[in-house]
């Protein structure tokens, strides 16, 4: 996975970017946000008369001039300083409407929680997390408002060792831990796939990167919450964990009997691992450590969970999913679902295709026909196959959040984006069935210039979606920590040939001929976001900020990849960070160079004339 937590990129701001145009396209989701965040904030729109549009919209290719946005500064500024932490802020900041106008939820890595004023950034209050006597707290996965109440997830630190990992609810309302919620202390156990051994949850080998997730259920007043687990640097030995927790059961009878179901991902008792850290030996490991948090989608009352696992160790006999895509419904038992004759003699190192195309819900990523193989530029995969260089050079799948797409022919397909710079489109019923996979990165470095994160891969982060002519398309951000390859962010468009789906390329921002393309977006970006409800047209824009000693933030019209809205930030911007935006404002984690501490940018978003 690598250590994102203080990664800053040395990139100085690039000028006014030019770029061409090559197709138009448009809509968007903000992915991430909960379901019950939107209902509280349509209540706050409505109230208050804002307009946020997170609905599909549709765009023909016929463009008119697009609407031109500035961003006017709303704090930090002479007027309204804002609050700066001494800690950096990971997780990505959450809407708060409980007292009736908006207060953006601030998580700050040294586990404070504060509230900031939404149009001044004064803090109206903050509260730390609990830890023990002597313990510090880190906070680095998303929390999830629901209703009037913030649920965080965090661990506890002894003389940096993590001792525990806790989760906790906050009354938003009160302004204080929920005490109707005793703080919960995960732990778990496992059997091994032969029942002979267990494997339990150790708080020192786990880490909590991907944000929390919740799912409302019938019978249950507060629902079901999500955590999952990975670890920090791939330090072995490790596993990927989810938790189900009852939220009711939690409140009614107490922390004891929260957890609900728990899923491990590689049940192995013994990880006979020979290096310290990192999972180049495919041992043990496939954590759930993705930003952004697993999948979940919802039609009616059926739920399915989509799991992205890190690299790690994969045997579908002993029941080792680690790089992969899993999915799940409620309760967190997992079938995969595989032609157990097909199966019989699977190999990790060369699986039969037949095998990996009958799994039901499970998806291995697999090389298309035409791909070319994976090749480092410093020759680290000349003597390995495909799913070993993706072990030995970090490409884990599970760095990217997947997104579900229904076609016009009733088909629903995932596009799931993977370290390695490839996009894959898999079949959302039959998960074994990849359509298609393009490199949409190239692979950092080159023979004379040195990759400087080859560990971070090219891609880390959830994509977001459009429609043009009917025609489904897909904006992927990409990154290259070098000073040879183009990177950005990437259209693609889902066609049909032969009956089936396939990625073709659409427009790419920056153009990649254009030189300025080689000094922009050289680390992780932060997460995008696209907006509707903006400007005369209500175009669908998707706002990305590309992290260096001053950030930038672009606005780029998605229906063709136009520029519309260019800001260099006071700070850096925040790599892996979701944007949140608030009617016409927008709100941002930064740092501050000169002294590193961490605030929030926020911006009004004003067409121009």
């Amino acid at each position: 996975m690598g250590v994102y937590n203080n990664l800053q990129s040395t990139r100085q701001q690039c000028p006014t970017l030019s770029h061409a145009l090559i197709s138009n396209s448009c809509l968007c989701i903000p992915s991430s946000m909960t379901t019950v965040a939107y209902r509280f904030f349509y209540a706050l729109v409505f109230l208050t008369g804002l307009v946020l549009s997170a609905c599909h919209g549709v765009y023909r290719a016929e463009s008119a001039k697009p609407d031109l946005f500035k961003l006017v500064k709303l704090f930090p500024s002479d007027a309204y300083p804002s609050t700066t932490f001494d800690a950096s802020i990971i997780a990505s900041s959450v809407l708060d409407v409980s007292h009736g106008k908006p207060r953006i939820i601030v998580p700050v890595s040294n586990g404070t929680i504060a509230a900031l004023d939404a149009e001044t950034g004064a803090l109206a209050w903050q509260l730390n997390a609990p830890t023990p006597a002597g313990q510090q707290a880190q906070l680095i996965s998303t929390p999830v408002v629901i209703g009037n109440r913030l649920v965080i997830l965090y661990q506890c630190l002894a003389k940096g060792v993590r001792t525990s990992h806790r989760l906790a609810v906050i009354d938003l309302a009160k302004q204080q831990i929920d005490d109707s919620f005793p703080v919960l202390t995960f732990a778990a156990e496992q059997t091994t796939a032969d029942g002979k051994a267990t494997v339990s949850f150790n708080p020192p080998t786990a880490y909590s990167h991907a944000a929390l997730k919740h799912i409302s259920r019938p019978g249950l007043q507060h629902g079901l919450v999500y955590a999952a687990f990975g670890n920090a640097s791939d330090v072995q030995p490790f596993h990927g964990w989810v938790f189900e927790i009852d939220l009711d059961a939690w409140q009614q009878q107490g922390s004891q009997s929260a957890i609900r179901h728990v899923l491990l991902t590689t049940p192995e008792a013994e990880c006979p691992v020979k290096m310290e850290y990192g999972t180049q030996e495919m041992i043990c490991g496939g954590g759930v450590w993705v930003p952004a948090g697993p999948l979940i989608t919802q039609t009616g009352d059926d739920v399915d969970l989509f799991i992205p696992t890190g690299n790690g160790q994969v045997d579908l006999a002993r029941h080792d999913y680690a790089n992969a895509l899993m999915r799940v419904k409620p309760g967190l038992q997992f079938d995969a679902g595989c032609d157990a004759v097909l199966c019989t003699a699977f190999n990790p190192l060369n699986p039969d295709p037949a095998c990996l195309s009958s799994c039901k819900n499970l998806f291995i990523p697999r090389l298309a026909a035409g791909n070319a193989p994976i090749k480092p530029p410093y020759h680290e995969c000349d003597d390995k196959d495909f799913w070993e260089c993706l072990a030995w050079m970090d490409y884990d799948l599970g760095a990217n959040a997947p997104i579900k797409i229904n076609l016009k022919n009733g088909r629903a397909v995932l596009v799931q984006a993977g370290k390695d710079g490839g996009a894959y489109l898999i079949d959302a019923e039959q998960l074994g069935i990849q359509y298609d996979r393009l490199q949409i990165a190239q692979l950092c470095g080159s023979p004379t210039d040195l990759c400087k994160l080859s560990w971070a891969g090219m891609i880390v982060t959830q994509p977001v979606q459009t429609i043009v002519d009917d025609e489904p398309v897909v904006v992927i951000p990409t990154f290259s920590a070098d000073n040879t390859n183009v990177a950005g962010l990437v259209a693609l468009k889902i066609v049909q040939e032969t009956g089936l789906p396939k990625f073709k390329p659409f427009w790419q921002f920056p153009d990649a001929k254009h030189p300025e393309a080689l000094h922009m977006f050289r680390s992780h970006p932060s997460f995008p976001v696209l907006t509707t409800h903006l400007g005369r047209q209500h175009d669908a824009i998707i706002w990305i900020t590309d992290i260096g000693s001053h950030g930038t933030v672009y606005g780029i019209r998605a229906k063709d990849g136009t520029l519309v809205a260019q800001h260099s930030l006071q700070g850096t911007g925040r790599q892996l960070s979701m944007p949140l935006i608030v009617g016409d404002k927008l709100y941002l984690a930064s740092i501050l160079p000169k002294t590193g501490k961490a605030m929030i940018e926020a911006y009004r978003i004003q067409a121009l004339e």
